[in-house]
């Protein structure tokens, strides 16, 4: 057991890093003023969740069932710590990036407003399938940690996890030196466009943890979890190809559904690959120098 926690999957790990985000959000909130609720009723459920993964390590039983739920609180913890982050990093008002990327979109002949109408033009079934791809995303994790823990891919299973905490704490940090609103037309400002900026006038300094919405544009981080998704299910996993054409789907509605410049696509995928290079130096395993005889 104290092997397994310890060393090969990570878990004491990755919840001390998580331990960390959570310090940085709790003292950067109340520095910058923001309340948020709900928090108190998160907390018996993940523990539930973490206790249930831990309680069958120490059985020694349905060691699947003890890894899927260890990762399934991890990154539920994650994302609740890696969304409270995004909001406190806003405070920071830098200057907004969107007339730049806007500009950087017509140098490559990327015209939003066009793309939009085009989606908007298809026939019913094609936007059904834009839409429920986009909307995968998250389903796709549980997913796929349920999956992985069945087959016995732990290294899939970790890989997933420490590249997205990566990745995420990257994406958001970007997202404060660069914000952002996004594209939209008609004045019809999205949802989490309308957060972000009255976290930047202060309009609003009090959210409930249900009401959390991806406030960040620039790096796009459902590209960010596409190329990631991918990437764990590379062959030989019979799972490759119909994740590579789900996530696909996903890319292709990310810039319309998601309300994001193709900069932010752009901007996702390197961070994908860095966060990717990262995790995989890190973990790779050392060799153990072995004494020399005199």
């Amino acid at each position: 057991m104290a092997g397994k926690i310890f060393d090969p999957d990570y878990i004491l790990r990755a919840w001390a890093a998580i331990l960390i985000v959570a310090v940085i959000d709790l003292i950067w909130a109340g520095h910058a003023g923001l309340k948020f609720t709900g928090i108190g009723l998160a907390v018996p459920a993940v523990a539930m969740i973490a206790a249930f993964g831990f309680f069958f390590d120490y059985l020694g039983r349905a060691p699947q069932v003890a890894e899927a739920a260890h990762y399934c609180a991890l990154w539920i913890s994650f994302g609740v710590a890696l969304a409270i982050y995004s909001y406190v990093v806003a405070t920071l008002r830098m200057p907004m990036c969107d007339l730049q990327f806007a500009r950087m979109d017509a140098a490559l002949g990327f015209n939003w407003a066009k793309g939009f109408d085009a989606v908007m033009s298809l026939r019913w079934i094609f936007r059904y399938l834009l839409s429920h791809a986009y909307n995968s995303i998250y389903f796709q994790v549980f997913a796929s940690i349920g999956y992985f823990a069945m087959i016995r891919r732990t290294d899939r299973m970790r890989e997933l996890f420490w590249i997205g905490i990566v990745s995420a704490f990257i994406t958001s940090s970007l997202a404060g030196v660069f914000p952002a609103l996004g594209p939209f037309i008609n004045g019809d400002i999205p949802s989490c466009s309308a957060v972000l900026a009255s976290i930047r006038d202060g309009s609003v300094s009090q959210f409930a943890l249900r009401d959390l919405t991806g406030i960040v544009a620039f790096p796009s981080f459902h590209t960010v979890l596409a190329v990631l998704l991918i990437y764990v299910h590379r062959p030989p996993l019979w799972t490759f190809v119909p994740a590579l054409i789900l996530n696909a789907l996903m890319l292709v509605a990310t810039p319309f559904a998601g309300h994001h410049y193709l900069v932010d696509l752009i901007a996702g995928a390197v961070v994908a690959a860095i966060s990717i290079a990262i995790v995989e130096v890190a973990m790779r395993p050392r060799s153990v120098a072995q004494p020399q005889g005199v």
